[in-house]
């Protein structure tokens, strides 16, 4: 909603003057006129604000872990002892576990929360 107020007043003695008074002043005889205008204007903003909270870590399995540990070492040693093909193939099965076992050692997560 918008105000708008006008007053007029004599330059010289600051009678005031009806609005669109053109003459000179009825109270001193001089012609000058001073406007004054103020303007009083009402503004409402309305905004949403919305924020997110990120979280990255990495979760560590201790089990997990040392179970990966235990067959990355232990494989060569087990095909040694075994010797032959039979080593091999059992160091390679023990290498294909602790490759499926290692992700689960440690796990990239990320907790998003968000809110407005």
């Amino acid at each position: 909603m918008t105000n708008t107020a006008n007053e007029v007043e004599c330059a010289y003695c600051g009678a005031v003057l009806p609005d669109g008074h053109t003459s000179p002043c009825p109270q001193c005889g001089k012609k000058g006129r001073k406007i004054s205008v103020s303007v009083a204007e009402e503004i409402n903003v309305a905004e949403k604000v919305t924020w997110e909270k990120r979280r990255e870590f990495y979760e560590k399995h201790p089990l997990a872990w040392a179970t990966v540990i235990a067959i990355t070492i232990g494989a060569p040693f087990l095909g040694l002892f075994l010797a032959g093909w039979a080593g091999v193939i059992a160091g390679l099965a023990l290498g294909g576990i602790a490759y499926w076992i290692g992700p689960i050692a440690v796990t990239k997560v990320r907790e998003i929360e968000r809110g407005g």
